[in-house]
């Protein structure tokens, strides 16, 4: 009977400590993100585009412009309930306003 040595690479050892930095990774990238939309969310207005019956809850969020479409303007009476499932983080909003809002006039 022969017995042959076993053979030992080194690769192996360096691969095994270096497989423990692919989940750090990760965990320390999934961390960063924030599932909240923001805190900073502020219902700028409302228009309603009667010729095709959507309703546009114009929104600025963290100083970004965002929009809700509602179609058959279901909520045209219930923004209060639109502006507080947006905050909930409820309902999806786009990105840019289709129908610009007119400026804030000072008091």
């Amino acid at each position: 009977m022969v017995v042959l040595p076993l053979q030992h690479s080194l690769s192996e050892g360096t691969e095994m400590k270096h497989l423990y930095k692919i989940p750090l990774i990760g965990i320390i990238i999934l961390m960063s993100f924030s599932p909240k939309q923001g805190s900073n969310i502020e219902f700028s207005c409302f228009k309603m585009h009667k010729a095709t019956n959507t309703c546009h809850f114009n929104f600025i969020v963290d100083g970004a412009k965002y929009r809700y479409v509602d179609m058959g303007c279901k909520y045209n009476k219930k923004i209060d309930e639109v502006v507080q499932k947006v905050k909930a983080g409820s309902l999806a909003l786009s990105r840019d306003w289709k129908i610009e809002c007119p400026p804030a006039k000072p008091k």
